[in-house]
């Protein structure tokens, strides 16, 4: 999986900060989810192909990602965009780590909140006082001005889809975005709002 390269080094560390309580602040205490899905042990079939190749990507196949195993498809169709978006080095980790973790923020998903700062923190070195002007501004992030426009359009995506307008997109195309990139940095985002819900709405984490 040559093209999940750097992507996959970036997870592996991330999920080794997270769950060795490194710099998280997840304050909910563990319970069951409210739902029962298939553990790496029980997998079969596509199931265990899929989970094979995420942990052979990624060290660890993420609880969100199992609880898709009630309809393998979807596991496989999650699995496989996760793939593609990895596919595009446009995007700069630490702009991605950002996006999911302001959304992650907006949708109080602790779980989400606590991974993503753990990246922050750790890997891309940002201080308290930089995350947290970031949470009331997200135009201070520190970013060059092409990554920062696509943050935000993210964040816009995902809080205020019907204000986004054709100036939003020219302005991301004069500073480089393709297309392909403006649609994917949408589906990203939106996929990150998504995926928050669905992990607080089963208390999967």
């Amino acid at each position: 999986m040559k093209l999940l390269t750097k992507t996959s080094q970036i997870v592996a560390l991330a999920l080794t900060l997270t769950l060795a309580g490194n710099a998280t602040e997840v304050k909910t205490e563990l319970t069951e989810p409210l739902i029962s899905y298939t553990s790496s042990d029980k997998a079969t079939g596509d199931v265990k192909a899929v989970y094979a190749e995420i942990k052979a990507a990624w060290g660890v196949v993420p609880e969100p990602l199992k609880a898709l195993s009630l309809n393998p498809k979807i596991l496989r169709n999650q699995w496989e965009f996760y793939k593609t978006i990895g596919e595009n080095k446009n995007f700069e980790p630490k702009m991605t780590t950002m996006m999911r973790y302001l959304i992650a923020e907006q949708h109080q998903c602790e779980f989400c909140v606590g991974f993503n700062k753990g990246m922050l923190l750790n890997m891309f070195k940002l201080s308290e006082k930089e995350i947290i002007a970031m949470e009331k501004e997200p135009s201070t992030a520190k970013l060059d001005e092409k990554q920062k426009e696509m943050l935000l359009f993210m964040l816009k995506s995902t809080s205020k889809p019907h204000d986004v307008n054709k100036d939003d997109i020219a302005k991301l195309k004069k500073l480089g975005w393709s297309e392909k990139d403006i649609m994917e940095g949408a589906k990203e985002a939106i996929d990150m709002a998504g995926t928050a819900m669905f992990i607080d709405t089963f208390k999967i984490l």
